[in-house]
């Protein structure tokens, strides 16, 4: 009975928690592009100086907005822009 508990509640959590590029790409294709050709043309976007930030930077885009993004999109997003421009650690 535990190891099923255990997999009902674990296993999910853990499959959402890995970013997914692909999705970020699209989220923010969709949704960031319009007014970010690049993200540096973004005041503040320039000064960021880790993942944490970053993240914070995207959700509270995704809230002035209006986006109804959740962590999975905010997380996918975060990671996408990383890759593509930021190259931050952590």
């Amino acid at each position: 009975m535990r190891v099923k508990l255990f997999t009902l509640l674990i296993l999910p959590s853990l499959s959402w928690a890995a970013p997914n590029l692909a999705d970020g790409k699209l989220l923010y294709d969709e949704s960031c592009a319009k007014c970010h050709h690049t993200p540096y043309q973004s005041l503040g976007w320039n000064e960021m100086t880790n993942k944490i930030e970053l993240s914070h930077m995207v959700e509270a885009c995704s809230d002035y907005f209006q986006l109804e993004w959740n962590a999975q999109d905010i997380k996918d997003t975060t990671e996408f822009l990383n890759t593509e421009f930021f190259f931050l650690e952590k």
